[in-house]
């Protein structure tokens, strides 16, 4: 019999073998913590081997009952459980048939509508940025790479400058997996104005000074997601967007998603594009799209359109 605590520490050191972001880990062990004393306070289980499909199911139910978290924050917990008991699979302490987790079904989560910004505020915001210093020079292509690449924030704070080339950059994203970015024409016109801009702004700093980083602050280190997010929300207000849109960096991706999918580019390419495992994720941002893009859509792309008949 081998207690559960010990076997959601050995998970913690495989996951940090493998390399996984410290922040996914931590709520791996969060999630994997409260499941475990749910089964010790309601039911005095503290070995995985007399973990019952009922047990989870039960405690997917409890969840349920605290009022407190839509299906989609259920579902991570169901997530984080199913992975831990692959990995118990993986390494013998259990079979794939004695598995709990072996008919588990994810909760249906509502339908929701993705709201994001439209053209003309993506202009505005955009436009609203000055280009005096070297802040308004970075701020105004961090803008930019976000609305014209879909990548996330953190992906961009992490950014180092031997990622950088010619013709795209390097992105190391989730799950350490990694994908290119294409360079467009206006990144790359502001992307040489603020590589001017950079060098003049720590011209007086010895290199060992300076952080490895693309985006740097005043104090040549890199940049906080928190940063980033006030960034957009600061013109974000000075354009006027509309309240519905949060504002947020992920609010960008939304953006450039379902600009993506109104210019024709399919969803296998878009899934690369954003860096995404599945094209089902991807898939959600379609419902963004009113029906009458996606009748146009159809009809741009009508298999008959290029053939003689």
């Amino acid at each position: 019999m081998v207690k559960i605590m010990e076997l959601i520490d050995e998970f913690r050191v495989d996951q940090q073998i493998q390399a996984r972001k410290p922040r996914y880990i931590d709520l791996c062990m969060y999630r994997l913590k409260l499941w475990a004393t749910y089964l010790n306070d309601e039911y005095e289980i503290t070995e995985i081997e007399e973990v019952k499909q009922l047990h989870i199911k039960n405690y997917i139910r409890y969840r349920q009952q605290l009022g407190k978290e839509k299906a989609i924050t259920i579902n991570g917990h169901i997530a984080t459980l199913r992975v831990l008991f692959n990995f118990l699979i993986d390494e013998e302490f259990i079979t794939e048939l004695n598995s709990p987790m072996r008919r588990i079904k994810n909760l249906k989560e509502e339908k929701t509508v993705i709201r994001t910004f439209t053209d003309a505020e993506v202009k505005r915001i955009i436009k609203a940025v000055p280009e005096e210093t070297y802040s308004n020079i970075r701020d105004k292509l961090i803008l930019i790479m976000l609305f014209d690449t879909g990548i996330r924030v953190s992906e961009l704070c992490h950014i180092k400058e031997a990622d950088v080339s010619a013709r795209n950059i390097l992105i190391n994203g989730k799950g350490s997996k990694q994908r290119l970015i294409y360079i467009s024409k206006i990144m790359r016109r502001y992307m040489r104005k603020f590589e001017v801009a950079k060098k003049i702004r720590f011209q007086h700093k010895y290199p060992e000074e300076i952080q490895d980083y693309y985006f740097l602050d005043q104090c040549a280190e890199g940049l906080y997601r928190s940063t980033i997010n006030k960034i957009l929300k600061k013109y974000c207000e000075v354009a006027n967007v509309r309240k519905e849109v949060r504002c947020s960096p992920h609010d960008c991706r939304h953006y450039f998603a379902q600009k993506q999918l109104r210019n024709g580019l399919d969803i296998y390419s878009l899934s690369r594009l954003l860096g995404h495992y599945d094209t089902q994720i991807t898939a959600n941002y379609l419902k963004g799209l009113d029906q009458e893009t996606i009748l146009e859509l159809g009809k741009v792309k009508s298999p008959l359109n290029m053939v003689q008949v």
